[in-house]
């Protein structure tokens, strides 16, 4: 009686949990020196948290675990919740962290801005492109009570694996607005070299070349002026500051080197520019007083207009076994939105990340972990970094992506990150809708992993030598299985080394 093909055959067998013993709440209107009942919620997951350690600390947890249940609404984030080893429930006693049914629980580490006033400083007018002069506004960020501004970061090619920088965008209604930049979009050539070509003995210095055009001639201040530009090779880009900037010679010089020299004719820009601020979203934050500039897109009285302040991963989970995070929602932040390292059995089923200036998820090692319908979009790095298992054995983590959207990924770092990044033994990336992305669209390193019944497409649009999934060449690996995927509307049009829907 059963179809050709059972629809269910190849999605992942996740045990059905018991009915939970004992349940504590979570509400935005909460107080954490209440009882932590449906009629006195707690205000916040750590002390939820504390509530379990406090139990588990007197007797053992109850057969069918601790569900943690949290009502709808927004909960401000200053600091990241931190599960250890002392927070494991057990299988016949799992913990879960879920959203009431029907209810939308949002974890946010940023805070919104009001406020908005016309541009006030007549010489910060004189610096605007005259046609937009009336239409720019600006906010205190000081007066909000905002006093870290975070900073434009050495990130990209060499720095996208685990993001050590934070990374501060504006967001409205959602959607990152682009820094001030030039040119608005595409890109410049880099000109002559003068220093640091991309030759032996010339790498490692800072690099000095020429480029075409006068609107540098506008820009006053040029402290803290950055370009991102694929310096030497057409897969490896990056932020460097620059140093010099002579506009009549139109030469630049950077603060520091590229990884492979420079070469003339790649393509690079300038961005963070408040004489570049000229198109409708593009931002500037003068971070000395404290004003940020908006080029508003729409009337943003009307709209939700979003500054992150978290710079660390909104939960951590360390050596933690049968634990489940349901439902919840975590944005607006400048890092990552959940690291699992080690332990067993961790599952994100149905939960958003987005917005965020890092990976969306990190699995570091443990067995047994999954990301499971989950929606993952606006990050600044990777989707999904997942390893695990032992190379030496062949033993497998057993870790697992399925049934997740991820999107508009690779935002900041522009290269080598992701929408799932899949390292070590015996992972499955499955069911998975993954798409918008400059660089490529997977990374798989290692052995025995399945890859099947995804969509891939729209990636690659800004670089070359890359694909929908990209396989590094070690002879050592093997075992890799790709089946039934869907790869579409992949390249950029760069045909040095190409592109590809698979690369091995």
């Amino acid at each position: 009686g059963l179809p050709a093909r059972d629809p269910a055959a190849s999605r992942v067998r996740i045990p059905t949990a018991p009915r939970p013993a004992l349940a504590f709440y979570v509400a935005p209107d909460g107080r954490d020196d209440a009882l932590g009942t449906a009629e006195a919620p707690f205000a916040s997951l750590p002390r939820a948290r504390d509530a379990i350690r406090e139990r588990s600390s007197r007797q053992r947890l109850p057969a069918g675990g601790v569900a943690v249940l949290v009502r709808g609404g927004t909960y401000r984030v200053q600091k990241t919740f931190e599960l250890t080893a002392a927070d494991a429930g057990t299988p016949e006693a799992p913990i879960v962290y879920r959203a009431v049914p029907g209810e939308s629980p949002v974890f946010s580490g940023g805070v919104p801005l009001a406020g908005f006033q016309p541009v006030a400083d007549p010489a910060v007018r004189d610096r605007l492109d005259p046609a937009v002069q009336g239409q720019v506004v600006q906010v205190d960020l000081k007066k909000l009570g905002i006093s870290d501004f975070g900073s434009v970061a050495l990130r990209g090619y060499g720095k996208a694996d685990y993001p050590t920088n934070p990374w501060v965008d504006v967001y409205l209604d959602g959607q990152a607005l682009p820094l001030a930049r030039w040119p608005n979009s595409g890109s410049l050539a880099i000109g002559k070299v003068h220093q640091g070509q991309a030759k032996e003995g010339s790498r490692g210095t800072p690099g000095e070349f020429e480029y075409e055009g006068d609107r540098p001639k506008r820009w006053t201040r040029t402290d803290d002026i950055w370009m991102f530009g694929a310096w030497e090779h057409l897969w490896a880009g990056n932020y460097l500051k620059v140093a010099r900037l002579d506009p009549d010679a139109r030469r630049v010089t950077t603060a520091q080197a590229s990884s492979y020299g420079f070469r003339e004719g790649n393509p690079f820009y300038f961005l963070n520019v408040l004489e570049e601020l000229d198109q409708p979203g593009e931002w500037y934050l003068d971070r000395e007083s404290g004003l940020l500039y908006v080029l508003p897109p729409a009337d943003l009285s009307k709209a939700r207009v979003d500054f992150p302040l978290l710079a660390a991963p909104f939960v951590t989970l360390q050596d933690v076994r049968n634990v489940t995070l349901r439902g919840l929602i975590f944005e607006v932040g400048r890092a990552e939105g959940a690291v699992i390292t080690g332990g067993e059995q961790v599952l994100l089923a149905g939960c958003m990340f987005q917005q965020l200036g890092a990976n969306g998820v990190v699995i570091r090692g443990g067995t047994g972990h999954g990301v499971l319908g989950c929606d993952i979009r606006s990050v600044g790095a990777g989707g999904v970094r997942v390893a695990g298992g032992d190379r030496k054995t062949l033993t497998p983590g057993n870790h697992f992506v399925e049934n997740c959207h991820i999107s508009d990924f690779s935002r900041v770092d522009r290269v080598y990150a992701p929408a799932v990044y899949v390292d070590g033994v015996g992972q499955r990336i499955a069911h998975n809708l993954l798409h918008d992305s400059p660089h490529h669209g997977m990374r798989v390193e290692g052995y025995e992993h399945t890859i099947e019944f995804n969509e891939i497409h729209s990636v690659v649009y800004e670089f070359d030598a890359q694909a929908g999934i990209d396989i590094y060449g070690n002879p050592a690996y093997r075992g890799l299985v790709l089946r039934n995927n869907f790869w579409h509307h992949i390249g950029s049009g760069y045909n040095v080394a190409g592109q590809a829907g698979i690369r091995l």
